[in-house]
């Protein structure tokens, strides 16, 4: 097994650099975790993985701590060895009941200088002050990401490297501006695919209880120029795509509790992925009823069930 840290060269990431030199016992731990789920992952990662994790630490990261992820929940990965040499495929391919589960991985960044871009709040002590958080330009980073692996994706079926059988997932990372989105009441990534836009609550004045709550309808997401659907999961053009993982988890917070794995099926995909797969801990199933569509988070409903 290798050295997920033997890697020399020009444009080395900074956060790369960093680990590799380990100074201070809190690198020193994230070096050594890092290196221990690489001598798992190994086997199944493409042969220019360590030269492409030295210079995206991020996105390489996403790709192998899902295939921990999945390996550790007792899924069966396709090895590298046994992967299609030319023209490229997903980068991760689970093989379950005579079919594939391909999973293609993507970790956006905050965006180019502009209006649309996250941009880091400065510190209140270095003259900063309040500011909203950037939900908007973090569902536009997560639309863009979608698209782009929903294109590619599409590709690959072309091509006949995913079968017409076989389930397509894309897996969003938001672990390079998850610290300035929140999982509730929804992650964004359900306020990326569906028209929900932010939450309301109606109280009365005299007694104080809740009348009502919910979510305004949104079907677009505004932007510097013409705004952009919200709607992909309600949109047969994408009906190809079996469904979405999403997470904040990264490099520097790997706790699930605060960091939860989403998975959201794609309530018009052609070849879904049966609900309850065992992986996730939070997934979203969209039903529809009449002119109107639900979506409920199974897994936190069938908690609420055995705990009553």
């Amino acid at each position: 097994m290798s050295d997920l840290f033997d890697v020399d060269g020009a444009n080395l990431d900074l956060g790369f650099e960093n680990l590799k030199a380990a100074e201070s016992p809190f690198e020193q731990g994230i070096r050594a975790r890092l290196q221990e789920m690489w001598l798992r992952y190994e086997p199944y990662a493409d042969s220019d993985f360590r030269h492409g994790f030295a210079r995206d630490v991020d996105g390489r990261f996403w790709e192998m701590y899902l295939g921990c992820t999945l390996l550790e929940a007792g899924r069966t990965l396709l090895p590298v060895l046994e992967r299609q040499r030319d023209g490229g495929q997903p980068d991760l391919c689970v093989l379950e009941d005579g079919y594939r589960i391909w999973i293609e991985a993507i970790t956006p960044d905050e965006g180019t200088p502009g209006p649309d871009q996250i941009v880091r709040p400065v510190p209140i002590n270095e003259g900063g002050g309040l500011v909203a958080a950037p939900i908007r330009q973090a569902q536009l980073r997560t639309s863009g990401a979608f698209w782009t692996k929903a294109r590619k994706i599409g590709r690959y079926i072309e091509q006949g490297v995913i079968a017409p059988d076989d389930t397509r997932i894309i897996a969003i990372s938001a672990s390079r501006f998850g610290v300035y989105v929140a999982e509730r009441p929804l992650p964004l990534i359900m306020t990326t695919l569906f028209p929900i836009g932010d939450a309301y609550v109606t109280i009365d004045r005299e007694t104080g209880a809740v009348l009502e709550e919910g979510f305004h309808a949104a079907p677009f997401i505004q932007r510097e120029r013409d705004p952009i659907p919200r709607t992909a999961f309600l949109d047969e053009r994408f009906a190809d795509i079996s469904g979405v993982i999403w997470s904040r988890i990264g490099i520097g917070n790997l706790s699930r509790q605060v960091r939860p794995i989403t998975y959201v099926h794609n309530p018009l995909a052609r070849t879904p992925l049966p609900p309850n797969w065992g992986v996730w801990d939070r997934e979203f199933v969209t039903t529809r009823h009449g002119d109107e569509w639900g979506a409920n988070d199974i897994l936190a409903h069938a908690a609420a069930a055995e705990d009553s």
